[in-house]
């Protein structure tokens, strides 16, 4: 889930050694990265295939032979950075305890809020293009919000498991819940950039500890300050 300068990742000329699937996969990667980088510069509408084509360091036909549309490939981007992003999250969450919801919601958080940071260009063009980017990618977009709201039912259903003061929630409370947090790293973009997104951790993790009953003493202690600039 990087976007790195795609012509710095351009093949080199004449042979390389390289088998049909490495040059696929590198022309592929480049792709995705030009075009999110293009969607950040740009935004999703006035971005064109020439414009990918031309950071991608490839030729027009190249593109179609991967991609069918400007959608298809955008599609194909956030499938691939959910995708990334996931397997950081599980591999953390596999050393955490089901019952220790608080751990658990911490250091899901604090994968899902670094990755996030470490690509900006990814960041923004997921959390602020996609509006943009027709009715597939914000179906797609609230699939995936669906699904994390599931993930944080589940977490409070293993909690009321092992602690019965816990109180019973309606599902619908975490999809606002996900809804919340997603509105508050758009902020976050708009306001003071992608950099700023790990110290929404705090935040996060103190709103699901209240939902539970269970908010320590510093609840209310962790606000995020607004800024007048973001780095997109």
């Amino acid at each position: 889930m990087s976007a790195r300068h795609s012509a710095d990742r351009r093949l080199p000329s004449g042979r390389h050694g390289l088998s049909r699937e490495d040059v696929v996969s590198s022309q592929r990667e480049r792709i995705v990265d030009a075009l999110f980088d293009a969607v950040t510069e740009k935004g999703y509408p006035a971005t064109t295939i020439g414009d990918v084509v031309e950071r991608a360091g490839i030729s027009r036909r190249t593109f179609y032979e991967h991609y069918p549309s400007k959608e298809a490939c955008f599609l194909a981007a956030f499938d691939g950075a959910v995708t990334h992003v996931g397997a950081q999250m599980n591999q953390v969450l596999g050393t955490v305890p089901k019952h220790d919801w608080r751990e658990r919601t911490r250091q899901s958080w604090r994968a899902f809020l670094t990755a996030l940071a470490a690509n900006p260009a990814v960041t923004w063009s997921l959390y602020i293009e996609t509006f943009s980017a027709g009715p597939a990618l914000v179906e797609r977009t609230s699939a995936l919000n669906a699904g994390f709201a599931d993930t944080f039912h589940r977490l409070h259903q293993h909690a009321r498991r092992h602690d019965p003061t816990v109180p019973d929630l309606p599902r619908q409370v975490f999809d606002l819940y996900i809804g919340g947090t997603a509105e508050r790293i758009r902020d976050c973009l708009h306001t003071r950039g992608a950099h700023a997104l790990p110290e929404l951790e705090d935040l996060f993790v103190d709103t699901i500890a209240a939902l539970f009953g269970k908010p320590h003493d510093g609840w209310g202690t962790h606000a995020v300050r607004p800024a007048a600039t973001h780095d997109n």
